[in-house]
């Protein structure tokens, strides 16, 4: 490894719980790949988008949805709708605290708790609960073509409304995911086919014209792959992306391939999934941006977001730092007229990728290198590290590990170049010796910031 080399400076997130046998991470930064042809590299890592505060509410926000280019937002125990930095009260009375789902149709905007149901008219803006003796409470909401879909708590039955009419509702108009016993714990519709996840299983219906029931079970193979919770699946990457389980075990993450279900997380997610505290708990949240479609979750107990990132098919981590770790704090996220909305608590936050802050607090980047070891396993002397970024503003820290990644030492503290010097060289000298070497470096700053290269004198 004598004279100058350069390292796998760009990758994804893949620590494992053993750091000897991979203790890569990229947090706040995601590979970006560059699609023009002749240039020196082709992928790069750049910073994560951040999020500036945009409204606060008048209490948490349970629920988001876009409804024909206006934003919907259930917080506390009202409905509001929301534009030009303000709210209009458009309902009032909805019961509890959690999670509230969302869907609309022709010309109504649903939303269900669970126990209840409620209907905003969008033609009248009269808003008022579902009380139909058909009624049998739901945790989710769906519509495709021009029928509202329920689904009875702790039960294999799912139900359905009159054409676009969520009020009016037939006791007699139900059926069951019944291939094998398995309650139904979310339900969604993607290209006019409705997907019920059990626990350990899912099913596909379809319309059939049937004017008696019109969804009959799709004629598929049975999918042995259920869902791990409510709010554990979205549509992006034109696909379903969802947390499964089965019958032995729990905590992959699937992307649905037709009627097929195919793992797209790695063993790094997974371990981190594997430290929720209550998995039903995962919320999952999608969006995109230019170059990338991005799929996050996060649980309680997880120490960062992970992020999929479609484009790449490739894992990184967004976190916010306070002397440690913790997941972003957004819980929904909503695209409105080409504005990306994220809510976390009582704050509706606007988020972009020009948006360098989280809220105003700066965004700590982290990339922690592969091991760098001889081939021989023989000691290496580190004279010099040369990084490759964006300079001209911020600060970047590194720290060594020479146990595998297990301690690090002190930072060494860089300038990334008064403003405006773009053309400065990063780097550190005298780093000594070391048989299995990681560097970790951190960036702090408060505008957009790229990783190119880097290079080891040894």
């Amino acid at each position: 490894m004598a004279g100058r080399a350069e390292i796998r400076a760009i990758g994804p997130s893949y620590q494992l719980a053993d750091k000897r046998t991979a203790c890569q991470r990229s947090v706040n930064l995601y590979m970006a790949q560059v699609e023009g042809l002749g240039e020196a590299r082709q992928v790069i890592l750049e910073s994560a988008p951040g999020f500036a505060s945009y409204l606060t509410m008048p209490g948490n926000v349970r629920g988001m949805r876009n409804v024909e280019g206006t934003l919907y937002v259930v917080a506390g125990t009202n409905l509001y709708s929301v534009s030009g930095g303000a709210y209009t009260l458009r309902g009032s009375g909805i019961a509890g605290a959690g999670y509230v789902a969302m869907t609309h149709g022709q010309s109504q905007l649903v939303m269900v708790n669970g126990t209840e149901g409620y209907v905003l008219n969008l033609d009248t803006m009269v808003f008022g609960q579902i009380t139909s003796t058909g009624w049998r409470g739901s945790y989710g909401a769906d519509y495709v073509d021009g029928y509202f879909i329920f689904v009875a708590p702790n039960t294999e039955q799912f139900y359905i409304s009159a054409i676009d009419d969520a009020s009016s509702l037939d006791a007699l108009d139900f059926s069951s995911s019944d291939t094998q016993p398995d309650s139904i714990i979310a339900h969604v519709v993607f290209k006019r086919e409705l997907y019920l996840f059990g626990r350990v299983s899912c099913e596909p219906w379809v319309n059939s014209g049937d004017p008696d029931f019109p969804l009959v079970r799709y004629n598929v193979a049975p999918i042995e792959i259920g869902i791990v919770g409510r709010q554990a699946f979205v549509v992006a990457d034109d696909s379903i992306v969802f947390v499964g389980q089965t019958k032995t075990g729990r905590g992959y993450v699937y992307q649905m391939k037709g009627h097929q279900p195919v793992r797209i997380s790695d063993q790094a997610v997974e371990e981190a999934i594997a430290q929720a505290t209550d998995i039903s708990q995962i919320v999952m949240w999608t969006y995109q941006t230019v170059g990338g479609e991005f799929v996050a979750l996060h649980a309680p107990g997880m120490e960062s977001t992970r992020v999929w990132d479609a484009s790449t098919k490739q894992w990184h981590e967004r976190a916010e730092w306070d002397d440690g770790w913790s997941p972003l704090r957004l819980d929904h996220v909503c695209t409105v007229g080409g504005v990306q909305y994220g809510a976390g608590g009582a704050v509706i936050y606007t988020m972009d990728r020009d948006t360098a802050t989280y809220a105003g607090s700066e965004i700590v980047l982290e990339r922690t290198w592969p091991h760098l070891a001889s081939g021989s396993l023989e000691p290496v002397s580190y004279r010099g590290l040369e990084v490759a970024c964006t300079t001209g503003a911020g600060r970047a820290t590194l720290e060594i590990s020479n146990d595998g990644g297990d301690v690090f030492g002190s930072p060494l503290l860089r300038s990334l170049g008064a403003t405006g010097r773009r053309m400065e060289r990063i780097r550190w000298l005298g780093l000594g010796t070391a048989i299995d070497r990681v560097f970790r470096l951190r960036f702090y700053g408060t505008a957009p910031f790229a990783l190119y290269a880097a290079a080891v004198d040894a």
